[in-house]
């Protein structure tokens, strides 16, 4: 009886693992970066791995497994190179939309907002409201989200300083006019604007998230197995 339900136990945190995993790869892939980066990353695996195609009939098993861990690797590399640099990013976007054209629009508006992280402080965000023309004719949209700015637990400084600081720096971006702002021609209503142009800009990537966040993991677990060790010795200390 106790076999069974261990082998019922293992099966089920087994298929609630792939369920878990699944769904990072899905949030990641369809919703949180545009799929195209996925097909990137499938062809360059398949560019760097055809040798190994050769042995498809004799371990078919192996050659999937590689071919996907070496998508994965792939994939993982592309976004985070394109998540620490505003100016690849742009350059991506203009050879895959090769048919639309710039236009300067005619207003921008930020809105500054604050977001709570789980193990860092936050990240200030900006979503921006604009207008511009086309042959004639006005259009306006907003692009959420467009600038990043994250914050580890270690800052300091309060939200409302550091979403100041922020949009100070935002407002000089658009005044000094780093951003690009791309149209459909054929369909004017749809844009995409970037309000960054920098070739590095770390702070507000998701990889300066990800490697802050584990930072701050591992303070705080010092500082839990500091204290397992400094409170008895301490109590100790006291009862003497």
């Amino acid at each position: 009886m106790e076999a069974k339900f261990k082998k019922i136990s293992d099966t089920f945190f087994h298929v609630l693992g792939l369920l878990v995993v699944g769904a990072g790869i899905l949030f990641l892939v369809f919703i949180e970066n545009p799929v195209r980066f996925f097909i990137y990353a499938v062809l360059v695996s398949a560019i760097i791995q055809i040798q190994s195609f050769r042995d498809f009939r004799n371990a078919p098993g192996r050659t999937i497994r590689n071919f996907l861990t070496g998508a994965g690797i792939v994939y993982l590399l592309f976004i985070t190179v394109l998540s620490v640099s505003p100016f690849l990013k742009i350059q991506e976007f203009k050879i895959s939309h090769l048919s639309w054209k710039t236009v300067e629009p005619v207003l921008l508006k930020p809105y500054f907002s604050w977001d709570s992280g789980y193990k860092r402080k936050g990240n200030s965000y900006a979503d921006v409201y604009y207008q511009y023309q086309y042959k004639g004719k006005s259009y306006k949209n907003t692009e959420s989200e467009v600038l990043k700015k994250y914050y580890p637990i270690w800052n300091r400084k309060s939200k409302d300083e550091l979403v100041s600081e922020f949009s100070e720096s935002v407002s000089g971006k658009i005044m000094d006019k780093d951003y690009i702002l791309f149209i459909h021609p054929e369909q004017p209503q749809q844009s995409k604007l970037f309000l960054s142009s920098d070739v590095l800009y770390v702070q507000g990537s998701l990889f300066y998230d990800a490697v802050t966040g584990f930072a701050s993991f591992i303070i705080i677990f010092l500082c839990i197995i500091a204290g397992m060790f400094i409170l008895p010795k301490k109590k100790f200390l006291l009862k003497k």
